[in-house]
């Protein structure tokens, strides 16, 4: 977690009306009238296009109101003009690490660190994009050298946590997270990774309740409902909204407890991702599957809704123990048959041919990178004989396609016609149509394991550890076909594609 440097400068000695107006941006400025502020540090800039500090200041304006590719021109110019500019070399870092532009994000902290050595903050925000880059050895003596500076920064104590946590100490991030807490009781990352730490370790009930601060952590957009939260309790009138808040991974994993509501008699309304109607209605026929819409579907804020919860909340009610997850049922979603043996007849496998379906990137904006192996990479897997390799992985792959059959000879089927990305019920009918499915981890990974269609996943040792693919154990309990194939070493994937590759000629065996 970077923190932004608001420190402004004094007004630079020139006119009087310069200075003045400079002082009128700066005071509109930190009372939060940020278009004001912008308006008369542009007016100044007229008078002098030469300050440094204007554009310092003006690109914390632009930050602040979320515009961070703005920020970085204007961060760069105060820079250009006075190199000595620590706190705008600092601003630069943390819009380019927001941003996911860790390099330039840290070679900007870098520079920081360099001007102000003993600054803690700067050393925080490098130790953390260090953290974000999966070099967790290195960010942790970054942030051990900030909590020296300033042995209360709580900010450095969370991103020490989760250096901690990446580095598999998982009893010294959970300390470093309660440090943070007791230090700032609303600090909402410390919240919610420590319910990560919780998760894992499955310690569920508590778990749960720090997971609640995610809405907060992650700036999730807030529902609001007229209607009370859901709090465990039988509803003897009305029914239950079930609002899906997360990706689609997420939203498919928190599916597996929809049975369990219809099990205590709840009359549900269930409101998902519009891509997600027709799968879920076919799955949860006894609940009502509504397209969310914002600010809200009309079936969702009737008279006879009586209560609401989104569906990760749901769990602290529904999965308290590691039993709870464990159920007699292999699947719970039920994907298209008749479509299913379509696309299997449309892609032509051969008597004695096995079909397994493949997706290798993760878009996840902060984690995608570390959990993504490029097609190339699976070179000894798709060398495997009898087996027919078919797409599935979502966005336009023609090129990484054709790239991989002209350096590598591959050929990856892929269904021309099928959106991958928007039309999830025919992606749920083609990856129930194969006979295994080989992946990273992204939705692919929860689709095939919520229909109960075999799967191996390959997990990152990296940035993006989710709680629900565990720690060390090659299975977890909530979808009982996975297999999981954990990275060895960070960023390093040839093992474990070795090792799949072998795995995969023996079951094709």
């Amino acid at each position: 977690m970077n923190r932004k440097e608001r420190r402004a400068g004094e007004s630079p000695r020139m006119t009087t009306v310069f200075v003045e107006t400079f002082n009128r941006a700066l005071a509109l400025q930190q009372a939060g009238q940020l278009d004001e502020a912008e308006a008369l540090y542009r007016k100044a800039m007229t008078m002098n296009p030469n300050v440094a500090l204007l554009y310092s200041n003006l690109g914390v304006v632009v930050y602040t109101q979320g515009r961070l590719e703005e920020s970085i021109p204007l961060y760069k110019k105060a820079i250009k003009l006075d190199p000595t500019l620590s706190y705008a070399l600092n601003n630069l870092g943390v819009s380019l690490s927001a941003l996911n532009r860790l390099d330039e994000a840290l070679d900007a902290f870098s520079k920081t660190v360099a001007l102000v050595p003993d600054d803690p903050e700067p050393i925080n925000n490098y130790g953390d994009v260090l953290v974000k880059m999966s070099r967790f050895a290195e960010g942790e003596q970054a942030l051990l050298r900030s909590l020296a500076l300033r042995p209360n920064y709580v900010e450095a104590y969370t991103n020490l946590g989760t250096a901690s946590w990446g580095l598999g100490r998982l009893d010294d991030a959970e300390a470093c997270f309660r440090r943070a807490i007791a230090l700032q009781p609303d600090v909402a990352m410390a919240h919610k990774n420590l319910g990560i730490i919780l998760l894992l370790t499955n310690r569920f009930a508590e778990g749960w309740r720090e997971y609640e601060w995610r809405s907060v952590a992650d700036k999730i957009r807030p529902r609001s409902y007229p209607m009370p939260p859901w709090n465990g309790q039988s509803l003897q009138t009305g029914k239950l909204l079930v609002w899906a808040e997360q990706g689609v991974g997420d939203e498919i994993l928190q599916a597996g407890m929809i049975s369990d509501l219809t099990a205590r008699g709840l009359n549900v309304i269930y409101e998902v991702d519009p891509r997600m109607v027709k799968l879920m209605q076919r799955s949860f026929p006894a609940v009502k599957v509504v397209a969310r819409v914002f600010p809200h579907a009309p079936e969702t804020t009737g008279p006879d809704v009586a209560a609401h919860t989104s569906a990760a909340s749901m769990s602290q009610f529904l999965r308290l123990r590691v039993e709870d997850f464990i159920k007699d049922r292999k699947s719970y979603l039920v994907p298209d048959h008749a479509r299913s043996e379509e696309l299997r007849k449309q892609i032509g496998v051969a008597s004695g041919e096995k079909l397994v379906g493949i997706s290798w990137v993760s878009a996840n904006l902060s984690f995608g990178k570390s959990k993504s192996i490029g097609l190339s990479d699976w070179d000894p897997i798709l060398k495997v004989p009898g087996i027919r390799f078919v797409d599935l992985q979502y966005g336009d792959t023609a090129e990484t396609r054709a790239a991989v059959k002209k350096k590598l000879g591959h050929t990856i089927t892929h269904i021309d016609g099928l959106d991958l990305r928007d039309d999830l019920d025919g992606f749920a009918a083609l990856t129930a149509a194969c006979d295994l499915v080989i992946t990273v981890s992204n939705s692919t990974a929860h689709f095939a394991g919520a229909l109960g269609v075999p799967v191996w996943v390959f997990i990152s040792a990296g940035v993006g550890k989710f709680w629900y693919w565990g720690i060390d154990s090659p299975t977890v309990p909530w979808y009982p076909s996975a297999t999981l194939i954990r990275q060895s070493v960070v960023q390093e994937w040839s093992p474990s594609i070795q090792h799949a590759a072998e795995k995969l000629a023996a079951w094709r065996a």
